[in-house]
C-alpha cells in the first residue's frame, strides 16, 4: 500500500518573518501550477495579507505593546491562511510528493523505524560518596528507552550480585565490600528488542 503524503504545518513554530518568507515562497510555487488551478484563499488576497503583516513586523520593532498585539494578530491570520493552503494542496497533491514539494510547502519527514539497537561502550564507573557504593553510566543509544546493568566481582564474571534496569544511561549500586573490584556491563533496550551486553567496566570499590 502507498503511503499517503502529509503537508507539514512545522512552519507555525517559526518566527513572524520566516513565516511570512515562507508564505511568500507559497505564492511563487503556486503561481501558474497547473496543479494547483484555484488556491484558496486566493495568492491576490493572501499577498495583500502578507504585505500587512509585513508592515506589522516592522512596526513592532519598536517593541510597543500595541505594535506587538497588532503584529501578533495579523500572524493568526497568516497561519490560518497557510492552514487554509496547506489543505487545499494537500487536497490536490494527489498523494505526490513531488506535487506536494512544487507547491512550496513541505511533507511531513515519516518516522524511520530504529533497527537493532548497537552495543555500547563499557561503562564509565566512579565511586560514589559513601563507602561500598559506585555509580556507572554510558553515553545514551539512539533508540533506547531502558537500560540493563548487571554487576559482579571481577574474580567471578558470570555470577551477578546485583542487578538493575534503569530509564537513563546511568545507574548506582551500593552495599558492595570495600576493597573488591567489580565488573559492570550494560545492555540497551529498544522498540527492536535488545542490544548485546557491553565489555565490562571495572573499579575496586573503597
Amino acid at each position: 500500500m502507498k503511503k499517503i503524503v502529509f503537508v507539514s504545518y512545522a512552519f507555525i513554530r517559526r518566527t513572524p518573518v520566516y513565516r511570512v518568507s515562507f508564505g511568500r515562497n507559497v505564492v511563487t510555487k503556486l503561481t501558474g501550477n497547473a496543479n494547483y488551478p484555484t488556491p484558496n484563499p486566493t495568492l491576490a488576497a493572501f499577498t495583500t495579507l502578507l504585505d500587512t503583516a509585513d508592515a506589522a513586523i516592522e512596526a513592532a520593532l519598536n517593541r510597543g505593546k500595541q505594535e506587538i498585539l497588532d503584529r501578533n494578530a495579523i500572524m493568526a491570520d497568516v497561519d490560518e491562511a497557510l492552514r487554509q493552503l496547506g489543505a487545499y494542496v494537500q487536497g490536490h497533491c494527489q498523494n505526490d510528493l513531488a506535487i506536494l514539494g512544487s507547491s512550496g510547502f513541505e511533507a511531513i519527514r515519516p518516522r524511520t523505524p530504529v533497527g537493532p539497537l548497537p552495543t555500547s561502550l563499557p561503562p564509565k564507573m566512579e565511586q560514589a560518596e559513601n563507602s561500598g557504593s559506585i555509580s556507572g553510566r554510558v553515553k545514551k543509544v539512539h533508540g533506547a528507552y531502558a537500560y540493563n546493568w548487571r554487576l559482579a566481582l571481577a574474580s567471578a564474571p558470570g555470577v551477578y550480585v546485583q542487578t538493575s534496569q534503569t530509564t537513563g544511561a546511568r545507574a548506582f549500586f551500593e552495599g558492595l565490600t570495600p576493597g573488591e573490584v567489580y565488573n559492570l556491563e550494560v545492555q540497551a533496550l529498544g522498540a527492536a528488542g535488545v542490544s548485546s551486553f557491553s565489555n565490562a567496566g571495572c573499579i575496586r570499590v573503597f
